[in-house]
């Protein structure tokens, strides 16, 4: 082993924890603003239209679905609150968080050492998505993706 190395793992570790319990923290007093966007719906990936995301809230919890092509990689539904939910993401066990914080909704992905922070937010003429995903490890890198909402009469497939 490298000198050093279980130092700076620990570190982020230490960092990532205290980044959840903060988040946690704040997502609790910030959750359910009168300016939370309006997100339930089909989303498509601009850049790829194999990549679909599927949100429907209710009752303070969102129920996610998100698909490439017909294939589902995650289907979960975690409370708005904050509060941590264990879920399964491509086979994967990983941890999420929601909330919203003003008029984005703000997703933690904790997978192994791996975290990440997206913010979710909406345009206003509600037509537009647009995910920025900001990493909080090395081994991510920051992106923007813009999805576009699909109209509800084209989401039902006909037999």
């Amino acid at each position: 082993m490298m000198p050093g190395v279980l130092g700076k793992e620990t570190s982020l570790r230490t960092i990532l924890l205290a980044l959840l319990v903060a988040g946690g923290f704040s997502a609790g007093i910030l959750a359910q603003t009168p300016t939370e966007p309006d997100v339930s719906g089909t989303w498509v990936q601009s850049s790829n239209q194999a990549i679909k995301w599927v949100f429907d809230q209710k009752d303070g919890k969102m129920h996610v679905q998100e698909m490439n092509g017909d294939r589902v990689i995650g289907d979960f539904t975690c409370a708005l609150s904050g509060q941590e939910c264990q879920v399964k993401e491509d086979g994967q066990s990983e941890k999420v968080m929601l909330y919203y914080k003003g008029h984005k909704l703000i997703a933690i992905r904790v997978h192994g050492d791996d975290a990440l922070k997206q913010r979710l937010s909406v345009s206003a003429d509600g037509k537009t998505l647009q995910v920025e995903t900001v990493p909080l490890s090395a081994s991510q890198k920051a992106e923007t993706l813009t999805f576009q909402r699909r109209a509800a009469a084209t989401s039902i497939s006909q037999s």
